[in-house]
């Protein structure tokens, strides 16, 4: 005669339930502790440089009218230097890319990056409200 053993059903199923547990408390905190290292604020100017120090080298995003006659373009070393205007606040803005079609004088632009001791805004993305000579035009009614 064989004698079976009982499993212990009880106690597997508790195992089975930490392991889920512990993986899910895992992804949990991966998923928020990377979203804070992206996380971007939102800002006026004047609000950017009244958080001065505190705010260098923090992830901001910040809004403003390009100053046309501030615009420096380097077409070999592919560098973008402007100023944003937002009242009587101007802000100094360096950005190393490819020069979006939508820049240009008095643009509505929004900028993303960090902001420097120096006092230069040093844009990631430039973001940038479509002109209206891409709207389509509003149908009319002939009578």
């Amino acid at each position: 005669m064989t004698s079976r053993q009982p499993r212990a059903h009880g106690r597997s199923n508790w195992r089975w339930i930490a392991g889920a547990a512990v993986i899910v408390v895992v992804i949990l905190y991966l998923v928020l502790s990377s979203a804070q290292g992206v996380a971007v604020y939102a800002m006026t100017i004047h609000e950017l440089k009244a958080q001065r120090p505190a705010i260098y080298g923090r992830g901001v995003r910040v809004g403003g009218i390009v100053d046309g006659s501030s615009i420096l373009w380097n077409a070999d070393e592919m560098t973008l230097h402007f100023q944003l205007v937002d009242g009587a606040e101007t802000l100094d803005v360096s950005y190393a890319g490819i020069q979006p079609d939508a820049f240009g004088d008095a643009a509505e632009a929004l900028v993303e990056g960090r902001y420097r001791e120096d006092g230069v805004f040093e844009a990631g993305q430039l973001l940038f409200e479509c002109p209206s000579k891409y709207e389509a035009p509003l149908a009319t009614r002939e009578p």
